[in-house]
C-alpha cells in the first residue's frame, strides 16, 4: 500500500516558530521519523506528504528527502486529506500524523497487518484512554475511552465505506507532539522503553 504523511498543520499549540514537522527528537526531525519508519516498513510502496502553506520549510525539507509533495490549502486536517487524495489519486493509503515521535517500521507493519486481516474498506486506529493515564499523557480526543491515533488506513475510492477500530496498547502510536511537555514526556517514555528492552531476556 501507499502511504500520505499529514504535514501541513499550524502547531499553534507549540508556541514556537519552527513549523511542528521539523521540531526535533533526539535531533531528527519528527516528520523524518515517520517518513525512516515508513520507508523501512515492508508493506509500504510509494510514500507522499501533504503541506500547507502553513508549512513551507517542511515542504522543501521533504522535496530535499525525495519525496513527493502535494500542497493543500491549508484549511484543516480532513479537508487537507481529501484534497491530497485527489489529488494523488491513491487507492488504498495509510495516511499516517507527521508528529510521532516513537512510531518505527514495527508499528507501520502492525497497523497494516490488522488492515489485511479485517479486510476493511477503513481502519482507524485507536488506543485505550488508559494507556494515557498510565504513562500521564494528556489525549486531545476520547471517543468512548479510546483516542484516535496518528495512523489510520483508508481506501480512496470508497471513501465513506465502513471502518473497522483497531485497538492497542502499543504506546508508541500513543504519543504524538503538541507541545514542549509532549516532546518531554516522548523522551521518559523512550527511555522506558529502552530500559524494559534490555530487561527482557
Amino acid at each position: 500500500m501507499d502511504a500520505l504523511i499529514m504535514a501541513g498543520g499550524k502547531g499553534t499549540r507549540l508556541g514556537l516558530k519552527v513549523e511542528k514537522p521539523l521540531l526535533t527528537f533526539k535531533n531528527i526531525p519528527l516528520v523524518e521519523r515517520v517518513l525512516t519508519a515508513l520507508r523501512n516498513a515492508s508493506c509500504i510502496g510509494r510514500i507522499f506528504a501533504a503541506t500547507s502553506p502553513h508549512t513551507p520549510r517542511t515542504t522543501e525539507h521533504l522535496k530535499r528527502l525525495g519525496v513527493r509533495v502535494v500542497l493543500t490549502p491549508g484549511r484543516g486536517y480532513v479537508e487537507d486529506l481529501c484534497y491530497a487524495l485527489r489529488a494523488l489519486k491513491l487507492s488504498v493509503v495509510m495516511v499516517v500524523a507527521s508528529d510521532l515521535p516513537l512510531i518505527r517500521a514495527q508499528e507501520v507493519v502492525e497497523v497494516a497487518g490488522e488492515y489485511a486481516r479485517l479486510s476493511a474498506t477503513a481502519l482507524a486506529t485507536m488506543v485505550p484512554l488508559e494507556v494515557f493515564r498510565r504513562y500521564s499523557l494528556t489525549p486531545t480526543l476520547v471517543i468512548h475511552n479510546l483516542v484516535p491515533a496518528g495512523v489510520n488506513i483508508i481506501d480512496a475510492r470508497h471513501l465513506g465505506g465502513e471502518e473497522e477500530v483497531y485497538v492497542t496498547e502499543n504506546i508508541r502510536l500513543a504519543v504524538n507532539v503538541n507541545s514542549l511537555e509532549d516532546l518531554r514526556k516522548a523522551e521518559e517514555i523512550r527511555r522506558i522503553l529502552n530500559a524494559d528492552k534490555q530487561r527482557t531476556p
